[in-house]
């Protein structure tokens, strides 16, 4: 018991340093970010919905510890501007299940920020010339990494690339349009050059040109550009940053890792043991309608949840070793 305590008291500083909220200004543009350490005791995953969803809804039935809005989507006031079909449907993958239209490809415009399943973030694109009888051709300048599609566990596509490899992009993109060019608020997911940092920023008054060297002062070495304006939103440890204009369709989102709060967790005593699975046979029983993919969300959040309800109890007593003991047996499942 005492050894476990130790190991509590050590790493509890890391959820301070490992998600945390930026806050700078830089040439009078004020920034803030969500900041992300790769190994620690906070991870990135996708967040996918086939509808639009409140961001008080989606923080209230998934326990999101931090999250960001991610691509641009046809709202319901953008119907006119795009009424055949909604672009965020096109690249979108979570936890490796494929919920794109066009699998394995991309959108010539469209580049991948993508995690493989350790967390290494890397970009992705892979634009076929559809415009030649040979489907197998790509678009010049449209591929990168090309052959590393079965790597990725984590990705969403957006446009315009910003930074690859440390070197702005910007000016290699033909899809830059009015919003863009204004001075306003926008958003960008990056990663530092040693893969280890993420940060999930947003930038107040600027245009889409000034931010690939704003980005490289903070450190960014591979960055994509995310939607803003209306769809603006940001939360950091359940605390709302910045509150959408309206309804969103997916996000970037931090969760706690299982790996390393179940780690410490443990105490396992029979009787509580006992309990936990009868408590995890009976969350099974009521879950047990849901696909596959929903239901793992649910046990996300629920473990997310339970984690922060036992750090707030006292260690000795004995409902937190049941709530220990049934976020054990909930992170065996979604292993």
């Amino acid at each position: 018991m005492k050894k476990t305590l130790l190991s509590i008291l050590l790493l509890l500083p890391l959820t301070v340093s490992a998600n945390t909220l930026v806050d700078t200004t830089i040439s009078w543009h004020k920034i803030k970010a969500i900041k992300i350490i790769k190994n620690t005791w906070f991870k990135i995953i996708v967040w996918i919905s086939w509808s639009w969803e409140s961001l008080e809804s989606m923080v209230t039935r998934y326990g999101w510890v931090s999250w960001i809005n991610w691509a641009y989507f046809c709202p319901a006031d953008y119907k006119d501007q795009c009424p055949a079909w909604n672009k965020s449907y096109a690249d979108r993958i979570s936890n490796s299940f494929d919920w794109s239209y066009a699998k394995d490809d991309t959108w010539p415009e469209r580049v991948i920020f993508a995690l493989d399943v350790n967390q290494d973030p890397f970009l992705f694109q892979k634009a076929h010339d559809y415009s030649k009888w040979r489907n197998d051709e790509f678009l010049v300048g449209k591929t990168i990494n090309f052959d590393r599609r079965w790597d990725i566990y984590n990705w969403i596509g957006n446009h315009p690339l910003l930074l690859e490899n440390g070197i702005s992009k910007i000016n290699e993109s033909w899809a830059i349009d009015a919003k863009m060019k204004s001075v306003s608020l926008k958003n960008f997911i990056c990663s530092t050059q040693d893969g280890n940092t993420i940060y999930m920023w947003w930038i107040e008054w600027v245009t889409i040109y000034q931010v690939p060297d704003i980005l490289k002062s903070l450190g960014c070495y591979n960055a994509v550009n995310m939607d803003s304006g209306g769809s603006t939103a940001m939360v950091h440890n359940w605390k709302y940053v910045r509150w959408p204009g309206r309804n969103i369709m997916d996000a970037w989102i931090v969760i706690p890792d299982k790996n390393y709060p179940a780690k410490i967790a443990v105490n396992e005593d029979p009787v509580t043991k006992r309990a936990a699975e009868k408590l995890k046979l009976q969350l099974d029983e009521r879950l047990a309608s849901l696909d596959d993919f929903t239901k793992k969300q649910k046990y996300f959040a629920l473990s997310s949840r339970l984690w922060q309800m036992a750090r707030a109890l006292p260690v000795e007593s004995k409902k937190r070793r049941l709530l220990e003991g049934l976020k054990n047996e909930i992170d065996r499942t979604i292993q």
